[in-house]
């Protein structure tokens, strides 16, 4: 859970840092082409809950639009804030969009995934020298080694959630194929 906090200070990491692309791009493209693609929301939604342990309150729904007619126009973003410890969470964006019916269509899950830390700075102490001299060495002395098992841990849990993404579009392909 961020920090409620009116000041405070934001360490932001990719994941995933990608080779070649700017700061601010989608990280992993998903690509579905087939029958059924409106259902890849409500099973994107179930498979990030199940994999990340998270709960409906983690999830936050950006934008919703949804356009119905011959063909379902969808797209959707949602953001999974999961926390970790006291500072630090998963700041997953996710945005998914398509169009199609039940015989054919096509979609795409983007997947942009972050490691933030949040230290607050709210107080006339959080703000001196001496206690930003204290949290930087905190943090390069002991907190540094964590935030990098928590990025491995993050990679290995995204590994799992686009493998299991990519497994439920063969499943759509072969149900409804």
């Amino acid at each position: 859970m961020p920090i409620l906090a009116r000041m405070k200070m934001l360490i932001e990491e990719e994941i995933y840092p990608p080779k070649g692309t700017a700061k601010g791009s989608p990280r992993s493209i998903h690509s579905y082409v087939g029958p059924n693609p409106a259902k890849l929301y409500p099973k994107s939604r179930e498979l990030i809950k199940s994999v990340f342990n998270a709960t409906d309150a983690d999830l936050h729904e950006e934008i919703y639009d949804w356009a119905k007619g011959e063909k379902e126009k969808f797209r959707v973003r949602y953001f999974l804030h999961r926390n970790i410890d006291k500072f630090t969470y998963f700041f997953i964006r996710v945005d998914i969009k398509g169009e199609g019916n039940e015989k054919s269509g096509k979609g795409s899950v983007t997947i942009r995934p972050l490691l933030r830390t949040e230290y607050p700075q709210d107080t006339l102490w959080q703000r001196t020298i001496f206690y930003e001299m204290i949290r930087v060495f905190w943090h390069r002395a002991f907190y540094h080694n964590r935030r990098r098992e928590y990025i491995l841990e993050g990679r290995n849990l995204l590994s799992m959630f686009q493998h299991q993404i990519t497994d439920y579009f063969r499943d759509l392909r072969e149900q409804y194929g």
